[in-house]
């Protein structure tokens, strides 16, 4: 049997909204393929071992609590760099994604370096972002949903995920939303993601199965409850 092992970081920080449920989904969609999914938690002062995970989750926290874990994430900086070059998952949702720019600039305008992975840079904002969201990708055909709810704008977005239909990009003024590097994958949207993205969360699966067997097929599950009710938001929201 497969087995896939997933480190869930600071899964006791960056939790709002729910956001362990894309882990619930990710477990659900394996175990329906009979692979084994290993969930470990792990958070501040813990001993994060980056060889020992296929994959890795990071989700939503308040700003406060981002800026505790930006202090103890950075001294695995070359670890996470070794870990995204090798092409392991990273599947980065909410404002957890901030912590992989170059640096975060908060409310009282004071510059926070952050990992330096990638180049884009974030300021956080008197104001908050919050609406619904429909983007399209070029990972899979079928569109993108979730919602929003941030104070964070992003600069400098050179290898976006999405293309914004409804709701704000990275920037208020850009028309492109989330970050994608190889098996890197970020985004704001909240939902959770995985939840309420069947589609995209096959595709996810699929990718990182490649890894343990590139003869592996994913099937899709077009009667299961998720892409009823996936099926069934496009409906309400008369999006075609």
């Amino acid at each position: 049997m497969q087995k896939i092992k997933i480190a869930h970081l600071y899964y006791d920080l960056m939790n709002l909204y729910g956001e362990n449920g894309n882990l619930r989904a990710l477990k659900r969609f394996l175990e329906r393929q009979d692979i084994k999914c290993d969930i470990h938690f792990l958070t501040i002062k813990d001993n994060i071992d980056f060889n020992k995970y296929d994959v890795f989750y990071m989700g939503m926290g308040s700003e406060n609590s981002e800026f505790l874990v930006l202090e103890d994430i950075l001294k695995y900086k070359t670890k996470i760099e070794e870990s995204i070059k090798k092409g392991k998952h990273f599947l980065i949702t909410g404002n957890s994604l901030e912590l992989f720019g170059s640096y975060i600039i908060d409310e009282e305008k004071k510059k926070h370096e952050a990992l330096n992975i990638f180049p884009y840079y974030t300021e956080h904002q008197d104001f908050r972002i919050v609406g619904s969201a429909i983007f399209k990708t070029k990972l899979i055909q079928e569109k993108i949903i979730g919602f929003q709810n941030r104070c964070g704008i992003m600069h400098n977005i050179d290898k976006p995920i999405f293309k914004v239909l409804e709701g704000t990009g990275s920037s208020p003024e850009l028309k492109k939303e989330g970050y994608i590097y190889k098996n890197f994958y970020g985004t704001y949207l909240l939902g959770p993601l995985f939840i309420r993205n069947p589609y995209l969360t096959n595709y996810i699966i699929k990718n990182i199965m490649k890894l343990k067997n590139k003869k592996y097929k994913l099937k899709i599950f077009n009667r299961t409850t998720e892409i009823k009710a996936y099926n069934k938001y496009l409906e309400n929201f008369n999006i075609n």
